[in-house]
């Protein structure tokens, strides 16, 4: 792994204690973990209990993963990590395992209350966007969401996806906090840096593998070294230690948000469940899942996409006394990762046989918005494009990032990344391209 600096002149400061400063973190911490724990031990009875009748639940870390990374924070491999910050990434990876019952509790309430009519749902022919990072899918995604015919659960829904708290929401906070407030306060949350390079909307759809990820433990990986991150973060391939993750966890919490938000729709006008997000190594189990889905996804030459995507985890809202994963270790990570779903991506959608797939060229997407969009309804909608679709793309910023090191600054050759995915560059060009 080469080394690369921190910071480069023109990139806005990174604050993140050291020495004394981060040791008085972490035993405040500690003694906050420590306090944690105490207030949620009564319910662990209550929550196993729920498990022993509904099972584990989708949105809590499961033993195994909780050693791995456990063990990853202390590994003498794990580069560029001091003992502070290896005794502040165990806090955070405990603090997951001590509110483990309040958050399995408030999904399992779900089942108790709800469970008749969540199996009850129907979910007809869903449509899954499943594309690489920094493909252009979250727009195309807006667009398809705002036709009727489909619903996908959004941001806020996916992150707190309770059903008795949605029903409940109206009737307390909603009558204390507005929508525009409820979008003020997220906007304040995330630095600008990536609000450049992404337009987050709590309202709006978003990528659906943050359900899985943010809950669980996959967002500390990149901390842990290019391999970790590789084995943990990348959803290109099924592994040993991720089959259970990927192929049961996701596939149950995808089912049941995707319930609860077309339960929100009387039952005769229910329409079709939409999903977007990066989530490659999911598609085999949700299409033995669901038969009649209709997969799609955007693919883009790969050099540009993947700085983009460095770029953009560099300046995602970390944690503020970890601060961001280091540019070495994201830089390699990242690399790896995406090289790895490039060719998996390609694997899938090009397989003579399975479940219906459409594939979009970025460039056709940008270039043709409304042929774009027809060629999407012709193939997983089976109608016409409706008015809700643009017939051109609003006008975006794509350029003065505040971060933005190109490929040679992050120490990757783009000649040699070509020539390893020429047959995938070869399959971006593809006019159309084959499925």
């Amino acid at each position: 792994m080469h080394p690369h600096p921190e910071q480069l002149p023109g990139e806005p400061p990174v604050s993140v204690p050291a020495g004394a400063v981060l040791w008085l973190r972490v035993i405040v911490g500690a003694l906050a973990l420590v306090l944690l724990t105490l207030v949620t031990l009564p319910g662990w009875l209550p929550y196993l209990l729920l498990v022993a009748a509904y099972g584990w639940p989708p949105n809590v870390p499961r033993r195994a993963q909780i050693r791995r990374y456990l063990a990853a924070s202390w590994a003498t491999s794990t580069p560029g990590l001091t003992a502070g910050r290896r005794a502040w990434l165990t806090i955070l990876i405990l603090k997951k395992v001590a509110t483990i019952p309040v958050w399995g509790s408030a999904w399992l309430f779900d089942e108790l209350l709800y469970k008749r009519e969540l199996d009850a749902v129907e979910l007809r022919a869903p449509l899954f966007e499943i594309s690489a990072g920094r493909s252009g899918s979250t727009q195309l995604a807006r667009y398809l969401e705002d036709d009727p015919a489909l619903a996908a659960p959004s941001l806020l829904q996916f992150s707190f996806p309770y059903l008795w708290m949605w029903r409940l929401a109206p009737h307390t906070l909603g009558r204390l906090i507005s929508a525009s407030q409820v979008r003020a306060k997220f906007e304040q949350m995330l630095p600008e840096a990536f609000h450049e390079r992404h337009e987050g909307d709590p309202f709006r759809t978003d990528t659906f593998e943050a359900a899985l990820y943010l809950p669980h433990l996959n967002h500390l990986s990149l901390f842990f070294g290019p391999d970790f991150a590789v084995a943990e973060f990348s959803p290109s391939r099924i592994s040993p230690s991720n089959r259970e993750l990927w192929e049961r966890d996701f596939v149950v919490l995808l089912d049941r948000i995707g319930r609860k938000r077309l339960l929100q729709v009387p039952a005769g006008d229910r329409p079709r469940l939409f999903v977007k997000g990066h989530f490659l190594c999911a598609a085999d189990a949700l299409a033995r899942r669901y038969p009649d889905a209709r997969f799609l996804t955007v693919i883009r030459a790969p050099s540009k996409r993947i700085q983009s995507a460095i770029n953009y985890l560099r300046v995602n809202p970390w944690d503020s006394t970890l601060g961001p994963p280091s540019w070495s270790c994201l830089a390699e990570g990242i690399l790896r990762s995406e090289v790895a779903y490039c060719e998996a991506e390609q694997a899938w959608f090009t397989a003579p046989n399975g479940p219906a797939r459409t594939v979009v060229r970025f460039e056709d997407y940008v270039r043709d918005l409304p042929g774009t969009m027809r060629r999407i309804y012709a193939e997983c909608m089976e109608g016409p494009v409706p008015a809700t679709v643009p017939k051109e793309h609003a006008p975006r910023r794509r350029s003065h990032y505040q971060v933005d090191r190109s490929l040679e600054q992050l120490g990757i050759d783009a000649a040699a990344l070509n020539e390893r995915l020429a047959a995938y560059v070869k399959w971006c060009r593809a006019t159309p391209p084959t499925t």
